[in-house]
């Protein structure tokens, strides 16, 4: 199953689509997410959702005979920006797929680029207080052994070292 990951780089920032990963379920793919978007680049949550469950919409659909009956749920809204990376931009209430797509695009179309839109109950979420997310990624597995030591005892001193200040900023600390 493919699942679509959706990374905030910061507490106030919009989530914006990093790529998929592969997974049998929701809990993998959120430790996948983790292992492949959260670790390199600064993260203060990810988002992941079921491919099959994202809809998308063209602002020119016909949405004339939509029907609206249902009890209303959360959808969450993502448009393209500037490089064609899907952006949360807001959310909308709806009681059906049919009616998140025609109310996304009422409200948040710019053009004629396609908006996705897909059920907040869909999408499993990883913040901080789950994982320690970025810092550097250890580097210690690289160095070959050698004769002369000192180099290679220098660089794993340089990169535990770098581990530790990671580590004191993911806690806040540096």
């Amino acid at each position: 199953m493919i699942w679509e990951v959706f990374r905030q780089r910061s507490p106030n920032a919009e989530f914006v689509y990093c790529r998929d990963v592969h997974a049998p379920d929701r809990e993998m793919a959120k430790q996948f997410a983790v292992i492949q978007h959260g670790r390199r680049k600064p993260t203060n949550a990810l988002w992941v959702a079921p491919q099959d469950d994202i809809e998308s919409v063209v602002p020119d659909e016909d949405t004339s005979d939509v029907n609206a009956e249902g009890d209303f749920v959360e959808w969450r809204v993502f448009r393209p920006d500037s490089r064609g990376y899907h952006t949360h931009v807001g959310d909308i209430e709806a009681p059906n797929a049919a009616v998140a797509r025609r109310d996304a695009v009422d409200e948040f179309a710019e053009d004629e680029r396609p908006l996705w839109v897909v059920e907040t109950d869909r999408i499993g979420e990883i913040t901080a207080d789950d994982v320690a997310f970025g810092g550097t990624t250890d580097k210690s597995y690289r160095f070959a052994q050698t004769y002369n030591v000192d180099p290679a005892a220098e660089e794993v001193e340089a990169s535990e070292n770098e581990q530790i200040e990671a580590e004191k900023r993911r806690r806040g600390g540096a």
